[in-house]
């Protein structure tokens, strides 16, 4: 599940970097996304004999766990299948960190994933974004500056390559290679 808002006026902002990463691994598979059965956009392919869903909820960043509890519902889903793609202010601009658990740290969208689910046990996938200023939602709601879209797409990369060693290996796996490093 990637996280961000939906409309133009937020699609190449900070806070939408969890759409950019599984529209981006959409296109990598060479999948198409359409409307699910409930808040969100999904597509739906095989790697390795697992079937992958990319999600994206309709809903505003504030509501995202509604959009997956229904979603994991439809889909007879469990937490531990589950994989949240996110911007993280707290982390440098392109970092990515993966962990099992954890609190929200403050993020909105993930304040509503754990209040919606019941558990902050769920593999989250962290993007660093940086932080500049004093006013953090103005931040998140901004476009990346033109020198910042080559680190950028660069962590979209990495982003999705951890995303096929999440699926195909296990989170461990994806922890031990993208967290020290990202070198496969």
């Amino acid at each position: 599940m990637g996280l961000g808002n939906p409309g133009r006026a937020y699609t190449l902002t900070r806070h939408n970097l969890g759409f950019l990463v599984v529209d981006r691994m959409a296109d990598k598979l060479g999948i198409s996304y359409a409307a699910g059965k409930g808040k969100w956009w999904e597509a739906t392919e095989k790697i390795d004999g697992k079937t992958i869903f990319l999600m994206k909820p309709t809903t505003y960043m504030n509501n995202s766990g509604e959009a997956l509890v229904d979603f994991i519902n439809v889909k007879n889903l469990e937490t531990e299948d589950i994989l949240v793609v996110f911007d993280d202010a707290d982390l440098p601009l392109g970092k990515i960190r993966i962990r099992t658990k954890g609190s929200s740290g403050g993020h909105k969208g993930l304040e509503s994933i754990i209040y919606q689910l019941g558990t902050e046990n769920f593999s989250r996938l962290r993007i660093g974004i940086g932080k500049e200023g004093n006013n953090l939602v103005d931040w998140v709601l901004s476009p990346f500056k033109k020198e910042e879209w080559k680190i950028i797409d660069e962590s979209i990369e990495k982003s999705c390559e951890a995303i096929l060693i999440w699926v195909k290996d296990g989170v461990q796996k994806a922890m031990d290679i993208f967290n020290k490093g990202g070198e496969i």
